[in-house]
């Protein structure tokens, strides 16, 4: 009999995987961003980059093996990155909106979880991951 966690569509397997991977991701970050500058004096504008890089090859490996299911190659590491480059304009439009329109930059914070992430994960879930056929 299989557990209940297997019972869920594979879709909802793999959104809840990407979420954590994205938290994790985060975490990682903060981490590298935080040691950088703390305790190696590096400016924020270098540190920060760094950090970004070093997140986005650990999500790029966990979701493309954990949440995913598929192999890392060349063409899923090109579509993810232009998948994570479109996030990050798309990040910067929905916080300039917010900002634009006069919201608090934490309702800001939570417009780009609510609207980003799910497009990312579609464009993943559609493109990045998408069987070659």
């Amino acid at each position: 009999m299989q557990s209940e966690a297997w019972r869920r569509p594979s879709w909802l397997r793999r959104l809840l995987r990407f979420g954590v991977t994205g938290l994790i991701a985060t975490g990682i970050h903060v981490l590298v961003a935080m040691t950088l500058i703390a305790w190696l004096r590096t400016p924020p504008y270098i540190a920060n980059p760094i950090a970004f890089v070093t997140a986005t090859a650990f999500s790029y490996a966990t979701n493309t093996l954990w949440s995913f299911s598929s192999r890392m190659n060349h063409r899923t590491l090109r579509r993810y990155a232009f998948a994570s480059a479109f996030g990050c304009v798309a990040t910067a439009a929905v916080a300039g909106a917010a900002e634009a329109a006069g919201l608090d930059y934490r309702t800001g914070i939570l417009l780009v979880i609510a609207l980003v992430t799910p497009v990312t994960f579609g464009l993943h879930s559609r493109w990045t991951y998408r069987a070659v056929r």
